[in-house]
């Protein structure tokens, strides 16, 4: 059986440098914390630098922070639980419905909870003043972003979204002022989301991020976040499932939210574009 990676740190201790042991003794106090951090993070609430986290984990024979999460994670689940990925081997369907339905309305419930009425409210209000609205997200937040930008242009508004950073960075650089950046992400610390908003809050734009962590780096940097449910807790997801849930609930507060406060007009642009979309796509 592989080594506890709990103990390992444990026999070590005394061997490792003031800022390794202090490092070391903090991931003893908070191992199930640990597997949601990044390196950065981690550094910062251990009061020690990131460096230091490279240095501690080669102190104790591993590659990387990411082979120590992955060794944590399977010592605080047990051996009897799902340690490294969301599915089991050889699983019926009807299960895995069952535990998806669960886990879904786990998080639906949780992000409805967890939402702040009036960051919402303030957000909806900034979409109604901005000429023209940015969101961009990378991987399964593409998805989100694409649901925001579907949901968004249907009742009139100006929408610009690119998952091509690069043509989405000169569009900011050049934006009206007036403009809003959304930037949706799950951890965060997603790099081209963190450098995209860079650029526009030096251009002057608003910002928005739709995020789970209530600490990180893209949430220190804008003018309103608004928070969602975390979503899966394993180390190695088979595919964002109800992280993507609990932001694409969000974006749907959010589009009910500014409807409701423009009812009439949304509800006539809505009926006007599916006559026109019927109209021009209708069989001849």
């Amino acid at each position: 059986m592989e080594e506890s990676i709990i103990l390992k740190i444990k026999s070590k201790l005394e061997e490792l440098s003031k800022m390794e042991r202090r490092l070391g003794e903090y991931i003893l106090s908070h191992a199930e914390e640990i597997v949601d951090e990044n390196t950065g993070s981690l550094a910062k609430k251990a009061g020690i630098s990131p460096a230091t986290v490279v240095r501690f984990c080669k102190s104790i024979g591993l590659q990387g922070f990411a082979q120590l999460k992955i060794k944590l994670y399977a010592d605080v689940s047990g051996e009897n639980g799902k340690i490294y990925t969301d599915i089991s081997p050889n699983e019926d369907v009807p299960l895995i419905a069952e535990e998806l339905a669960i886990r879904f309305n786990q998080s639906i419930s949780q992000t409805a909870n967890k939402l702040d009425a009036e960051a919402v409210d303030q957000v909806a209000g900034m979409l109604d003043a901005c000429p023209v609205i940015y969101v961009y997200g990378l991987g399964a937040s593409h998805v989100a972003a694409e649901d925001f930008t579907q949901k968004f242009s249907r009742i009139g508004k100006a929408v610009v979204h690119m998952q091509d950073h690069h043509l989405l960075a000169s569009s900011l650089a050049n934006a009206d002022q007036n403009s809003l950046f959304i930037a949706v992400s799950n951890s965060g610390e997603t790099i081209e989301t963190v450098k995209l908003m860079k650029i526009a809050k030096q251009r002057g734009l608003r910002t928005v991020a739709i995020t789970q962590k209530q600490d990180s780096t893209l949430t220190e940097m804008v003018d309103f976040a608004v928070f969602h449910h975390g979503g899966e807790a394993v180390m190695l997801r088979s595919a964002a499932t109800t992280s993507l849930a609990a932001q694409l609930f969000t974006i749907n507060v959010l589009y009910f939210a500014y409807v409701s406060k423009h009812y009439s007009e949304a509800v006539g642009r809505l009926k006007t574009s599916k006559s026109r979309i019927q109209t021009f796509f209708r069989k001849d």
